[in-house]
C-alpha cells in the first residue's frame, strides 16, 4: 500500500528553519521525501540545515530575508526557492518574532514590528506560493500559530495577537484560496534543553494544568505538520490543530500563566 503521508517530488519552502520547531519541520518534510527550501536571514543560519538534509541524501537549498519587510522578503524568497528547486507547493509559516513585548502598553512600533513577521510575511508568502502555483489543488500551506492565540500569556500581547489573526487568516484563506488547503497548527509550550532549569516555575505550572503532564517537542509539532501537508490530509482545510498536550481541550485547565 502507498505512504499517503509521502512527499517525495514536492518542495516546501519553511520559513524559521534555522532553529527550534521550524528546525524540526524542515528536517521532517526532507525525511518524508520534500525537496526543502530552509529560510534563515543569512546563508551562515541556514548552512547546517541544509548540510544535515543533503547529508543525509535529500534536496535542500538556503534562502534568504528579513521577514521584517514582509511586502520585499516574500517573493524574494519564492524566488530563490523556484530557481533551485521548482515550483514551491508546500509552504510552512513557522518564522516568528517571540519576544516578552511588554503587553498591551508595548510600543506601537514594537506591534508593527511583530505583526509583519509573524502574520504580515505569513499572508504575503501564502498568496504568492497559491496564485503561482499552475496546480493550485496540489498546494497546502501550514501556519505555525500558537496556543496563546487563545490564552495570552503575561508580556505577550502582541505575539498573541498576531497569532490569533493567523489563526483568523487561515480559516479565511482556506475559502478564498480553494481549491489550495490553508491549515494551521496551534503548539503550547515546546520542550527544550535547559527549559526546566531556565523556567522551573512555567514548566512545573504547564504539568499540572496539560493532561499529558509534559511540554510537546519539536519533531511532535514537525509530524503534525507533515501530516497536515500531505495526501492524507486531503480532506482537511481551515482548521488549526492544536498541538498542546491537551492543555485547549482539557477540563483541567486553569487558563492563562499568571504569577509565575
Amino acid at each position: 500500500m502507498a505512504d499517503i503521508t509521502d512527499l517525495a517530488g514536492r518542495t516546501a519552502l519553511v520559513t524559521g528553519a534555522t532553529s527550534g520547531v521550524g528546525h524540526a519541520i524542515a528536517l521532517t518534510l526532507a525525511a518524508r521525501g520534500a525537496r526543502v527550501a530552509v529560510h534563515g536571514r543569512t546563508p551562515e543560519a541556514t548552512a547546517a540545515v541544509v548540510a544535515l538534509i543533503t547529508g543525509s541524501g535529500g534536496a535542500a537549498v538556503g534562502v534568504h530575508a528579513d521577514l521584517a519587510d514582509a511586502a520585499a522578503a516574500a517573493p524574494r524568497l519564492v524566488d530563490q526557492a523556484e530557481a533551485e528547486l521548482g515550483t514551491v507547493d508546500l509552504l510552512v509559516n513557522c518564522a516568528a518574532d517571540q519576544r516578552q513585548d511588554g503587553g498591551a502598553t508595548c510600543a506601537l512600533d514594537l506591534w508593527r514590528q511583530i505583526l509583519e513577521v509573524n502574520l504580515l510575511a505569513a499572508v504575503e508568502l501564502t498568496r504568492l506560493v497559491c496564485q503561482r502555483s499552475h496546480h493550485p489543488a496540489e498546494v497546502s500551506v501550514v501556519h505555525v500559530a500558537s496556543v496563546e492565540a487563545l490564552a495570552p500569556f503575561p508580556g505577550h500581547a502582541a505575539y498573541a495577537a498576531s497569532k490569533a489573526a493567523l489563526v483568523s487568516f487561515t480559516a479565511a484563506a482556506a475559502g478564498e484560496l480553494a481549491p489550495s488547503r490553508i491549515n494551521a497548527v496551534a503548539p503550547g509550550l515546546i520542550g527544550r534543553p535547559g527549559l526546566a532549569e531556565a523556567w522551573s516555575t512555567g514548566v512545573e505550572w504547564w504539568a499540572d494544568v496539560t493532561p499529558l503532564r509534559r511540554p510537546v517537542e519539536g519533531r511532535e509539532v514537525a509530524d503534525a505538520v507533515a501530516f497536515l501537508s500531505s495526501p492524507a490530509a486531503s480532506g482537511i482545510t481551515g482548521v488549526t490543530l492544536p498541538v498542546d498536550g491537551g492543555w485547549a481541550s482539557s477540563a483541567r485547565t486553569s487558563g492563562p500563566l499568571r504569577g509565575v
